[in-house]
């Protein structure tokens, strides 16, 4: 039983097909499959019942995914402890947040990370909904601040970071703005809500807070989703920290729309368990816990 056949087993049984398995592991789909079956005939028992579109762990591969599981988490932690213990730090970290996060807070961490390891190249990219556990998923960061959308299927280590407020807002002199409250739901979906396209590669990705059957248009970028709605093209959700200038101005005025499912995103700081961390990473995921905690500890004294 080796390391490698360990990690395509779990890869199989978290994506459900050898094709979507090898995408996430970058090899061949024959190379997959190998492993997974030579792993089952060391074994003597199938883990996976291929009759189906879809394979499908058996009551056995159940089981022995659990088990699978731990293994590779105590492998990559020990694997963790050696790197810091080693005391070298690796030459890059990259962080994905999503694009609701107050950047105050992440550019403080960063600062603070920065002063210690100078000569670390820190990569910030900006997801979107899902797609911030997609970037850790397909390892292209080694921590995340976002919501827990999208994380069935991925072992995480998460800590609560802040909690984000959202307003529908519109212009003041756009016809929702001026209609007065309840709004009409007619007239709801009869203008455009502005909503950010997910940057998750999965098409099923859930949604937040989008209106069903009214007119839509997407952006990638919260801020040009700002821009779209002072322009008075539309309507839509955004974080108190970007609304709040346009709110006290009176250029922008909140809607009530019960149709919203949430008013407060729960962004959490996440890092997979099944990876190992080097020694910024690892700091930087302190760096991001005590923050985290120091947000809690003061909303709770309000």
């Amino acid at each position: 039983m080796t390391y490698d056949q360990l990690i395509a087993f779990l890869a199989v049984a978290a994506d459900g097909a050898f094709t979507a398995a090898a995408r996430t592991l970058n090899k061949s789909q024959p190379a997959v499959s190998k492993l997974v079956r030579n792993l089952e005939e060391e074994l003597g028992v199938a883990l996976f019942d291929r009759s189906q579109y879809r394979a499908t762990l058996t009551a056995a591969g159940r089981l022995f995914r659990e088990r699978a599981a731990a293994a590779i988490e105590s492998t990559e932690a020990l694997r963790t402890f050696g790197m810091q213990l080693a005391g070298t730090a690796e030459p890059m970290v990259r962080l994905a947040i999503d694009a609701v996060t107050p950047i105050a807070p992440i550019l403080t961490i960063l600062r603070e990370v920065q002063g210690r390891f100078p000569a670390v190249r820190i990569e910030l990219s900006t997801e979107r909904l899902a797609g911030a556990v997609d970037a850790l998923r397909d390892d292209r960061a080694e921590i995340v601040v976002a919501t827990r959308i999208g994380t069935r299927g991925v072992r995480l280590e998460t800590a609560r970071f802040c909690d984000v407020r959202i307003h529908a807002v519109a212009r003041r002199d756009h016809p929702l703005a001026t209609c007065g409250s309840p709004i009409p739901p007619a007239l709801l979906r009869a203008h455009p809500q502005i909503v950010l396209r997910d940057s998750a590669h999965d098409p099923e990705s859930p949604s937040l807070n989008v209106v069903e059957g009214g007119l839509r248009w997407s952006v990638t970028d919260v801020l040009a989703k700002l821009e779209v709605i002072l322009a008075g093209m539309g309507w839509g959700g955004l974080p108190e920290h970007i609304v709040m200038d346009g709110l006290r101005s009176g250029t922008l005025v909140r809607l009530e729309v019960p149709e919203f499912e949430v008013d407060v995103m729960e962004l959490f700081a996440m890092r997979r368990r099944d990876r190992a961390h080097g020694v910024v990473a690892q700091a930087l995921w302190e760096e991001l816990r005590r923050s985290g905690a120091a947000s809690v500890t003061t909303r709770r004294r309000r």
